[in-house]
């Protein structure tokens, strides 16, 4: 049965980076999903692509946007979440969870995604699946 994924920018970028400690272990999570639906939103695209052309120059961004990124789907924010997200990361200033990252777990809960390739621990919820699993 295909499952649906939620891709992070955590491992978006640990993709590009062969000097990650978890670069392996991110392209194996992308190999054994080759049979599931791939999914993310914009904020995740647009803080990855950000990210990678600072960290990693031009050439890993094209990558990124050529290779990496075409077969993941981008699945709509709409006023609510965007909103909803908002009031949430007000709430939690505090904490070091980003505003993406409140975006995709309302994404997550929305859509009852329970796999999400990503390292970044912010994702982790009751339910959800962090691929690839922590050692």
């Amino acid at each position: 049965m295909v499952g649906r994924v939620f891709v992070d920018t955590s491992a978006l970028l640990a993709h590009l980076d062969g000097d990650d400690p978890r670069h392996a272990a991110v392209l194996a999570s992308f190999a054994d999903t080759r049979d599931d639906q791939l999914v993310t939103h914009g904020y995740v695209v647009a803080e990855s692509l950000a990210v990678a052309r600072r960290r990693f120059g031009p050439d890993a961004t094209i990558t990124l946007l050529d290779d990496v990124l075409p077969p993941i789907e981008l699945l709509p924010i709409d006023l609510a979440i965007h909103a909803e997200a908002q009031r949430r990361y007000r709430a939690s200033l505090p904490s070091s969870t980003s505003f993406v990252d409140r975006v995709s777990l309302l994404l997550i809960e929305r859509e009852g995604l329970i796999d999400v390739l990503a390292l970044d621990p912010d994702l982790a919820s009751p339910g959800v699946t962090l691929r690839p699993p922590r050692s």
